[in-house]
């Protein structure tokens, strides 16, 4: 968790976790476009987990930066 304070847009307060989800899952969606013409997918078992193994993985890069 990052010491960072609260974010107050409009009157919504956002903690820094929520800042973290969005950065990764923009990589997330420019990593996935950019893999699927590879082929990775035809060696992977199971998409969907892998996209979910994938997206743990770049938000735990990007909190461990926002820290």
């Amino acid at each position: 968790m990052s010491l960072l304070p609260v974010m107050v847009i409009f009157g919504l307060s956002f903690p820094p976790v929520f800042f973290e989800l969005i950065v990764s899952l923009a990589l997330f969606f420019v990593l996935r476009r950019l893999l699927q013409p590879t082929g990775i997918y035809d060696f992977v078992w199971h998409p969907a987990l892998f996209n979910s193994a994938l997206y743990c993985c770049l938000f735990y890069l990007i909190s461990c930066l926002f820290v």
